[in-house]
């Protein structure tokens, strides 16, 4: 039994109708790199192998009477692994749009909540024999650094053999509810004194940093409450999904933010807010009127979590994403600006971050916030206006057995009151965007991943004159008054 913390339940107490809190973690698999090609039945044989690999897969949660406590993690004693692999074919012509299109219809399929909260899609008849795994795992379970954790139990840098000879399951017996409330009564405490001593920690340098940038004459980062902009991003979810990823050279963005002297992130957010300023256009919002305030992830998992990369050790901090700059080089400034202002913040603030204070909410204060979106009608968010996230993956290719990974995409999900999500996702020498959106708002995503590939064109024009140039440039865009309220 393993209890859950407080991201870990929120996960799990925010999901409702239409609302599915599971990410998609998609492998694109290159048969041909197997000696005997791809045989469905023998490499469905291979996957069972694969909770025994990773013990989290056969787990499934348990609420705590009266809502004591978060729920806990236990191994289901009726697990079949044959379940949770379903087989499907990809429309014709088998290319990247037809596998998004499949991928979003998968997307919005609830999973069983009285199962382990997983399923792959292996989606045969993609272009050049290849095939997709699509595996919709729920968020409860890790987050995007304990997922790259967990696969290393399954994926390689070289080919493999899976091991056939499977070990029978002697679950232990799922506890009783008179054992779930004792032993929430017993953990409760122990959690309370920890997170509110975090949380009070956290607030009093989250203070200290605020008086010290009114001395330095600099701005807070943006309050997801209060700085909010009307947007079409915040919305009540319908029923359907639109999905789209786009793949470019990530030692392309490497020489480009080298050359313009910013990090990887700032780049991505710049080209973001370049795509979400068109997208503000198309639906006849004034994207000049100020920036959007977005909820970046940032990863919190200290080295002894390492191990099994279980749970949620993602908090969230927010930066103003500068839609409401059309000059490229000023949008670039602007998000590099905002972007150390809130990494200074995320620092400072530790303790008073999300993950701490949902520690301290129990179920019913969950449940109260969704009633709270809905009644403003999606236009409030945790998240403030957007969420867009950016993921350091494997450095190098993978192998599931003998089959090779010729890509990895992922995504998070949306949420009623933040209906489009953007995910940045590396993979070997690829840097994978994919966009996840409610289909009444974002009907078809590539116009948007085509507007990001412009303006990371632009910025490869940018970068080629001298460094020099580059850097003067910048510094003066910086110190126009423009920028200064980011």
């Amino acid at each position: 039994m393993r209890r859950m913390n407080g991201m870990d339940a929120f996960m799990i107490h925010s999901e409702e109708q239409n609302a599915i809190q599971h990410t998609l973690k998609i492998s694109i698999l290159d048969p041909s790199t197997a000696p005997s090609g791809w045989k469905y039945d023998e490499y469905c044989e291979s996957l069972r192998a694969i909770p025994m690999l990773m013990p989290v897969l056969r787990w499934k949660y348990l609420e705590v009477p009266l809502g004591l406590h978060h729920p806990v993690w236990v191994e289901d004693p009726l697990f079949e692994a044959g379940y949770h692999f379903r087989r499907i074919a990809c429309p014709a012509p088998g290319d990247n749009r037809a596998l998004c299109e499949l991928i979003a219809q998968l997307y919005i399929l609830p999973l069983d909540h009285n199962r382990p909260l997983w399923m792959v899609w292996m989606v045969e008849g993609l272009q050049d024999g290849k095939i997709a795994n699509v595996l919709m795992l729920h968020h409860a379970y890790a987050d995007g650094a304990g997922v790259l954790v967990m696969m290393k139990r399954v994926l390689q840098t070289q080919p493999f053999c899976f091991e056939r000879r499977l070990q029978p399951l002697s679950p232990p017996p799922v506890p009783t509810k008179t054992r779930l409330l004792l032993q929430a009564g017993r953990e409760l405490p122990g959690t309370l004194v920890r997170s509110v001593y975090k949380v009070v920690l956290g607030i009093a340098h989250t203070r200290a940093l605020k008086r010290r940038f009114a001395a330095e004459g600099k701005h807070d980062p943006p309050n997801p409450f209060k700085d909010v902009r009307d947007s079409p991003i915040n919305d009540m979810l319908s029923a359907c999904r639109s999905f789209a990823f786009v793949t470019f050279e990530l030692a392309r963005l490497k020489r480009i933010s080298k050359s313009l002297q910013v990090t990887i992130n700032d780049l991505f957010v710049a080209c973001a807010a370049l795509m979400y300023r068109r997208l503000m256009i198309d639906k006849g919002y004034a994207p000049d009127s100020g920036p959007l305030v977005t909820a970046i992830p940032f990863t919190q998992r200290p080295p002894e979590e390492l191990d099994d990369g279980i749970g949620n050790m993602t908090t969230t901090d927010y930066l103003m994403m500068p839609v409401h700059l059309a000059d490229p080089l000023a949008r670039l400034a602007a998000a590099r600006t905002s972007g150390n202002i809130m990494k200074e913040h995320f620092r400072a603030a530790k303790g008073a971050d999300v993950n701490s204070i949902l520690d301290l909410m129990p179920a019913f204060a969950i449940h109260a916030i969704a009633r709270y979106i809905a009644r403003k009608h999606g236009k409030f968010a945790l998240t403030g206006n957007a969420l867009v996230s950016n993921v350091a993956g494997p450095t190098q290719a993978l192998y599931l057995g003998e089959i090779k990974l010729d890509n990895w995409i992922s995504t998070g999900q949306v949420t009623h009151g933040m209906v489009v999500n953007t995910t940045a996702w590396s993979y070997d020498d690829k840097f994978n965007v994919s966009i996840l959106a409610d289909k009444k708002v974002v009907p078809d995503g590539w116009p948007l991943l085509e507007c990001f590939r412009e303006a990371l064109d632009e910025y490869d024009h940018l970068a080629q004159p001298s460094p020099a140039v580059v850097r003067r440039h910048s510094q003066e865009t910086i110190n126009e008054p423009a920028l200064r309220s980011v």
